[in-house]
């Protein structure tokens, strides 16, 4: 037994020199290497201890990951632009050597949505031929296969492609979408089974300070996931404005979103939706994203889902805070181009620069130059005031507006109409004159390839109609009405049916530089 123990023992010492020399014999199959850690001299990083309250968060980053991932899908969408003008999907844009005025086309926007469109992403452009392809955020409110998302994520779109998170696609419609606060819904078509519904939280309850994590298909990749806490919170104004007219309230977060995020939900520890991702701030110091409240979102998908549609009661008149009109600021509320009526300075209210023709505030007697400050006692500082006040009223409500006019007090009741649809918006005065337009955004202005601005899009011209007659085309941006600037179909549309001796003094751009028409002049 004792020599037995010396063999074995002498036959280990052989396989440590051997080891030690860097080969060893395993079963007669030849030398092997030895791994590096069996060096006894190999210096290496010492094993440090996380605190326990950094794996206890890196838990809960962990935890909401794995708990909304089912709920979380990709959308792709396949989207017929307006024609530009010229083959190549790029509607030329006049510049410095182009004869135009590059002051106003050249500006970009502080925000913009970060919705991914085209192969090349953001600042692609379209491709040369088909249809434009773009990619957006989702998540799962109804196991018949409702899905949440933006309203520019879908807008236009002629067909929709959702991904989930195991990566098998469903064809799906848009069953409503609302420009007033951009929340769409669609559906999928043959919804599986399995599906698993996010969870909604309150974001009334949501603090400053607290940490959330956004959740999407950033820039084309699949299902990410990136944390950071709310930075803010409060009413859109002159320094946020969100991508919907309605949004009454937003959340900001410096949690890394990037393009292709738009529409995904942003969710607290708890693993609860409290937000649904809209903007990011491009301007200087520093990203943050923006974010429309759950609580707003779940009333307009509500509305959606049992119309198609949100109603909304209106006054019928275009407001801008006073504060910009007196600094003289480009684009300000002022009828006269921003310039504040005589007798108002430091006085708080909402300047009315557009009343719409037939509307609700016009057969009150309301003109552009009122300044509101009251509407049934309770005070109007600005206004973000009057809108929020005038959404929550029910569509019929008659309603006591206060108002300054020529430095007199007035007040007069006004009975709130039914805010009309986009599309009533962008035909109703641009259609007497054989147009239709479309609202210029920033995505659609980023698809096209064409500097980021701010105006109304023809899409379609009726030959033989007064827009063809000036020499209108599709793909033309108008940018002035009658000296004023339009930043959208509505409000292009809303001016061209004004009526106006000798007719409307256009300022349009396109592919042959900027030049003015008279539409509807004889």
């Amino acid at each position: 037994m004792i020599g037995t123990g010396k063999r074995l023992a002498g036959a280990a010492l052989a396989v440590g020199v051997a080891a030690v020399a860097g080969l060893v014999k395993l079963d007669g199959r030849g030398p092997a290497p030895i791994a590096p850690a069996a060096a006894a001299s190999a210096a290496v990083t010492p094993k440090t201890e996380a605190p326990s309250e950094a794996r206890a968060l890196s838990h809960a980053f962990s935890n909401v990951a794995k708990a909304l991932a089912p709920s979380v899908v990709r959308i792709e969408v396949e989207v017929t632009m307006p024609h530009g003008a010229n083959g190549r999907g790029h509607m030329p844009m006049p510049g410095p050597n182009g004869g135009g005025d590059d002051d106003d086309d050249s500006v970009p926007p502080f925000f913009r949505h970060f919705f991914q469109f085209g192969p090349g992403g953001p600042g692609g452009g379209m491709p040369e031929q088909g249809p434009a392809h773009g990619v957006g955020s989702g998540f799962i409110i109804g196991t018949n296969g409702d899905i949440v998302t933006n309203r520019h994520v879908v807008q236009g779109a002629t067909k929709v492609t959702v991904t989930m998170n195991d990566g098998k696609e469903y064809p799906a419609h848009v069953v409503g979408k609302d420009a007033q606060t951009d929340v769409a819904v669609v559906r999928l078509d043959k919804p599986p089974a399995n599906l698993v519904v996010a969870r909604l939280g309150d974001s009334e309850k949501l603090d400053v300070g607290e940490w959330v994590v956004a959740v999407g298909s950033p820039l084309g990749l699949e299902q990410t996931v990136t944390a950071g806490i709310v930075s803010g919170k409060g009413r859109p104004g002159r320094h946020v404005q969100m991508s919907g007219k309605r949004v009454r309230g937003y959340i900001q977060t410096d949690a890394k979103i990037n393009p292709g995020n738009s529409g995904g939900p942003l969710v607290n520890l708890s693993s609860e939706v409290v937000g649904i991702n809209t903007l990011i701030n491009t301007g200087p110091g520093g990203a943050y994203g923006f974010a429309i409240p759950v609580n707003q979102v779940t009333r307009v998908a509500n509305a959606l889902l049992r119309e198609g549609r949100v109603r909304y009661a209106y006054l019928g008149v275009l407001v801008g805070d006073l504060d910009e009109a007196e600094a003289g600021r480009p684009g300000g509320a002022g009828p006269g181009g921003g310039a504040l009526p005589p007798g108002l300075a430091g006085h708080k209210g909402a300047l009315v620069s557009q009343v719409t023709p037939g509307g609700p505030a016009a057969k009150a007697g309301l003109r552009a130059g009122d300044v509101i400050d009251a509407i049934d006692g309770h005070k109007m500082d600005g206004a973000g005031d009057v809108i929020d006040y005038v959404s929550t009223r029910p569509i019929g409500t008659r309603v006591a507006v206060g108002f300054v006019r020529e430095g007199h007090p007035q007040t007069v009741t006004v009975a709130l109409g039914e805010l009309p649809t986009e599309e009533q918006r962008a035909t109703a005065g641009a259609a007497g004159f054989g147009m239709a337009l479309q609202t210029l955004t920033p995505e659609l202005a980023q698809s096209m390839g064409i500097p980021a601005t701010r105006g109304a899009i023809v899409a379609e011209v009726a030959p033989g109609g007064p827009a063809a007659a000036v020499g209108i085309q599709a793909g033309d941006i108008l940018l002035e009405i009658d000296r004023q600037r339009v930043t959208s179909a509505e409000e292009a549309s809303s001016a061209l049916a004004a009526p106006r001796r000798g007719g409307h003094l256009v300022r349009i751009v396109g592919a042959n530089g900027t030049r003015y028409v008279n539409l509807g002049g004889r």
